[in-house]
């Protein structure tokens, strides 16, 4: 069990936050709001998910569809949708991008990568080849092929962030939205979000004194490198003249806000540490 994991279960048990089920890898607990039958179905077949990885402690797709559906719940968006798949990316493809959440608000599309656990202790992937062969580019962005590789090549600075990860889902979002032949797509606003887990205090204060020196030089350098994918991202989305897509990078600390008057809440912020 990966250290954070196991300072999770210690003060989930301290709490008295009830586990469900527990390994020697993972432990479960139960979403704080019922899923839908389909919601779980598609949980249980999302591309490298296992039965119910969804409720482990650790779990990012965990931390999303305890956010989402809280806001669903309150009547506040619509639509809801994880592990939701627009597009296949490149050409001679059948890996389709696979985005943790997708709903609907005041006529706006909104799609979701989520990270809680794993920019503390991972790094940003290694790039395929694939994306940077413009040969594999799909017809849609043929036009500003060089503007996509370049935005592939830079994606190879960044250390701790998984930028990589956002590029592939960034493009195949542009598919989606320029005629990819599976696409449902009406013309509508598109926002495409990062939605992180800023490590909070009470989760620094269950650190070694060393592990805390180096947590902290790691939140610098993913707040650098967040505001630099930010400004990348939208430098290449004004290039390719994308004018209804946004793209935001987010951290749940601050839109806790929005899903406060639920009676959830409480459970939700001591479940992940923000008080």
């Amino acid at each position: 069990m990966h250290k954070f994991t196991k300072l999770i279960l210690d003060e989930y048990n301290r709490q008295g936050i009830k586990i469900t089920d527990q390994n020697e890898s993972a432990a479960y607990v139960s979403p704080l709001v019922e899923l839908s039958d389909a919601q779980k179905d598609i949980l249980s077949k999302g591309d490298g998910q296992k039965p119910n990885q969804y409720k482990q402690i650790n779990s990012s797709t965990g931390l999303a569809v305890n956010y989402y559906k809280l806001l669903e719940e309150l009547g506040e968006i619509c639509e809801l949708v994880f592990e939701y798949k627009p597009a296949i990316p490149l050409k001679r493809s059948s890996k389709n991008a696979n985005l943790d959440v997708f709903y609907k608000r005041n006529g706006t599309l909104y799609f979701v990568e989520s990270k809680f656990l794993e920019p503390y202790y991972s790094a940003n992937k290694d790039i395929n080849d694939a994306y940077l062969d413009k040969d594999r580019y799909p017809i849609e962005v043929e036009a500003f092929s060089d503007d996509w590789h370049q935005l592939f090549e830079q994606s190879k600075e960044f250390k701790y962030l998984d930028v990589t990860q956002l590029c592939r889902h960034l493009l195949a979002l542009y598919r989606y939205t320029h005629g990819y032949e599976n696409s449902t797509y009406q013309g509508e606003p598109v926002v495409f979000q990062s939605v992180m887990w800023k490590m909070t205090e009470r989760f620094m204060n269950l650190l070694s004194s060393s592990e805390r020196d180096e947590m902290n030089e790691r939140v610098n350098t993913l707040k650098e490198e967040t505001n630099r994918c930010h400004e990348m991202f939208n430098t290449l989305i004004n290039k390719v003249g994308w004018s209804n897509m946004q793209f935001e990078t987010l951290h749940y600390n601050d839109i806790l806000g929005e899903i406060e008057p639920s009676k959830y809440y409480n459970d939700f912020c001591k479940r992940y540490f923000f008080e």
